[in-house]
């Protein structure tokens, strides 16, 4: 069995805790919030944390657990969808007894004593699915299928990127048989409120671009505007994707840090690598979608002059 040594752990430990990366996104949460209920299900007498200080919006995700040190130091930890020790949200996670590490992005900085990395997936919930489908004889749940489902529609663009592949078709097939409300989660992730849509106006009227690469900027201000907070603001990241001369687009948000103001952005392209300068800038993720976070003025223009020389 593929998963062998991931469902050994699982069943042989009586505290879990389950963690994910900071400024968490459908897949992050999805697969997060699947595997906790699942196991739960599964192993009802097992005490199972759902770990983080953020969380994401989008979705109707499970509300976040709060645990003592004390606690945490018996858990085993599993780690969801996040390249490196640097990203996990909540720095806790260093208390767990040891570390499992599934994710999908590339391995840049291998941890755990038991490590899932496939770089080949279109996101981690696409890896979860293949885990509970190899587990034939346990239950998923509707709700735990409809994280799942959310995280797969979200990280591969309703099945739009290039690493969408027939394995993770199948995989959204396999959790659509457990009842999925697939035009109901579509609805859910990517209708938008008229103060959202005119948002999105705003966002098309501000970009700046050289024709290939695009970006736009929203300070705290803009933000105070128009009542949204960073990161459901970064998800418009795709408003600026159909464009077909734009080769790589970015959108960057102001955040208050240590008295000083810092951005952080996502940032897309079509076919360039852009994951490795990503890296330089306390970021990384994909090959073609990633994010950088706490960026000054200054580093956040020399970001943007080496995106355009990478593109160019």
């Amino acid at each position: 069995m593929k998963y062998s040594e991931l469902i050994k752990a699982i069943e042989q430990e009586d505290d879990i805790a389950v963690f994910r990366h900071q400024h968490p996104d459908c897949d992050a949460m999805g697969s997060q919030c699947a595997l906790t209920t699942w196991i739960r299900d599964s192993f009802p007498n097992k005490n199972v944390y759902l770990m983080g200080t953020e969380t994401c919006d989008q979705f109707d995700f499970l509300p976040i657990d709060t645990i003592s040190d004390s606690r945490l130091s018996r858990c085993m930890g599993i780690i969801l969808d996040t390249a490196n020790t640097d990203r996990i949200d909540d720095q806790r996670y260093q208390k767990c007894r040891y570390l499992i590490k599934i994710d999908h992005h590339p391995d840049t900085e291998p941890f755990g004593r038991i490590s899932y990395v496939q770089t080949s997936a279109a996101a981690t919930c696409e890896i979860i699915s293949e885990f509970f489908m190899e587990q034939e004889h346990r239950k998923v749940s509707l709700q735990t299928a409809s994280f799942l489902y959310a995280g797969l529609l979200t990280d591969t663009l309703c099945f739009r990127t290039s690493n969408t592949t027939a394995h993770t078709l199948a995989m959204a097939s396999y959790l659509a048989v457990f009842g999925v409300d697939i035009p109901g989660t579509n609805r859910r992730l990517f209708d938008q409120t008229m103060q959202e849509y005119r948002f999105a106006n705003e966002l098309r009227s501000r970009i700046i671009t050289d024709s290939k690469v695009a970006y736009a900027i929203f300070e705290l201000s803009d933000l105070k505007k128009w009542n949204i907070t960073a990161s459901r603001a970064r998800n418009f990241i795709d408003e600026m994707g159909h464009v077909k001369e734009f080769q790589a687009w970015a959108l960057f948000t102001a955040r208050i840090c240590d008295n000083h103001i810092v951005y952080d952005g996502s940032i897309r392209s079509k076919k360039v690598p852009i994951n490795s300068l990503a890296a330089r800038y306390n970021g990384g993720g994909h090959v073609n979608a990633v994010g950088v976070k706490g960026l000054t003025i200054d580093s956040l223009n020399k970001f943007i002059y080496e995106l355009k020389n990478l593109i160019h």
